[in-house]
């Protein structure tokens, strides 16, 4: 099936402003910006959201310059070479990540690793507004992006929530206010969520960015059940995070910045478009401010580990159509080395957009382990593999008309 000849549509979501549930956070008043309001652009329906990993893994740091990102915000000719020009624009929504704090600490939940605390998810803030390096270059590469065009480039920018890990006794890790206890109930877990959502907001007021958008958070843990035991813990609503994932839905849309409400994303992995299919249609359902705005479900078909078939990736495109929500597509560094993994990351394409009638209406999520498409725009053996994915991005990009109320998604 062509991607240009792909059937296109409206994507309509639903952001309502509404009061936080919890009080345990002081200031929630809205964010007000430089711009109006009325000025302000319109959230994408149906984003291409690329991740981006920043922070500390086994090797170091790992950081984002403005010559690393430029590939990802424009689609360049003649790459290169002297004569190298965008001709067109590439992710419209970066995610940034942040798995691992310079103390080791996991900011996803794992039974054998150490949790994160404040001190963790204040790093990890800070690292994103550092000078010359993830927002402040990914703003540069925007820039330089729109002067190559001659035309504004906006990039809309999703920052990850890190995860209020339940086996927390004392986030603060200090002995003035509060220790926020995260073991036995979400309302100190979500004192701690608000508090990073207000202090990332304040840091962003204060950045002044003229070509990012702040577009909402996202939900960093992959699956919805937490490390919570029966034993300790008798209410099994509190044994999984989707009350918790409601309630943050609640919180953001309930917070303004530019006069419109902030949003919440996730990308769970594969059995979510499989056995746990009706989790994601719970939370992309029931009452609208409780909604999740952009779901994508990861297949994990491109990973040998997996041990997946093609016939698995149909299966579940499938699925998530029903539901519907979107897919992200996927792949890493095996691309230079593998033939096979090089036509994993092509079926990808092909199939979501053959099998998803609404693949361009939904978001899109794309996960590609470091840099693999910065090198699939620098080398010339993924070269090819580059244009396939621009081809796929721009068949995604239908004609679509904001409501000046929106309604609730089907």
């Amino acid at each position: 099936m062509s991607l240009a000849k792909c059937r296109t549509g409206i994507l309509v979501a639903t952001w309502l402003a509404t009061v936080c549930m919890f009080s345990t956070v002081a200031d929630d008043t809205p964010v007000t910006a430089a711009k109006t309001a009325d000025a302000a652009p319109l959230p994408p329906l149906a984003p291409n959201m690329v991740l981006l990993y920043y922070g500390f893994d086994s090797r170091g740091p790992r950081d984002w310059s403005a010559e690393q990102l430029r590939h990802y915000v424009g689609y360049h000719e003649q790459r290169g070479t002297d004569a190298e020009r965008p001709t067109d624009t590439m992710f419209d929504t970066v995610l940034w990540m942040y798995r691992k704090s310079s103390r080791g600490n996991l900011f996803e939940t794992s039974a054998s690793a150490t949790p994160t605390r404040q001190l963790d998810w204040q790093e990890c803030l800070e690292r994103l507004f550092v000078p010359d390096m993830q927002l402040n270059a990914l703003e540069q590469a925007a820039a330089e992006v729109e002067r190559g065009l001659g035309r504004p480039v906006r990039v809309w920018v999703v920052l990850t929530l890190p995860y209020p890990d339940v086996r927390i006794e004392n986030w603060r890790e200090s002995s003035e206010g509060p220790a926020w206890d995260f073991r036995t109930d979400n309302e100190d877990r979500m004192a701690a969520l608000q508090w990073y959502v207000q202090a990332a907001l304040e840091k962003w007021r204060a950045a002044g960015f003229e070509h990012l958008e702040l577009l909402g958070f996202y939900w960093f843990n992959e699956g919805h059940i937490n490390l919570r035991k029966a034993e300790d813990v008798s209410d099994e609503a509190l044994r999984n995070d989707v009350p918790l994932i409601r309630a943050t839905a609640r919180y953001l849309h309930g917070v303004k910045l530019d006069g419109r409400a902030l949003t919440l994303s996730w990308i769970p992995y594969s059995p979510y478009g499989g056995e746990r299919r009706a989790v994601v249609a719970e939370l992309l359902g029931g009452e609208p401010a409780e909604r999740v705005d952009y779901l994508m479900v990861q297949p994990n078909y491109f990973f040998p580990r997996w041990k997946k078939q093609k016939s698995d990736l149909v299966e579940l495109v499938r699925n998530v159509a029903k539901i519907p929500a979107g897919v992200e597509i996927e792949c890493d560094g095996l691309l230079a080395r593998d033939a096979e993994a090089r036509q994993r990351f092509i079926d990808y394409l092909e199939v979501t957009a053959s099998e998803h009638p609404r693949w361009n209406e939904m978001p899109a999520g794309y996960y590609q382990g470091l840099r693999t498409f910065h090198d699939m725009a620098t080398s010339e053996q993924l070269a090819p593999l580059y244009e396939r994915l621009h081809e796929f991005i721009v068949a995604r990009r239908a004609p679509v008309t904001h409501k000046a109320t929106q309604e609730a998604k089907p």
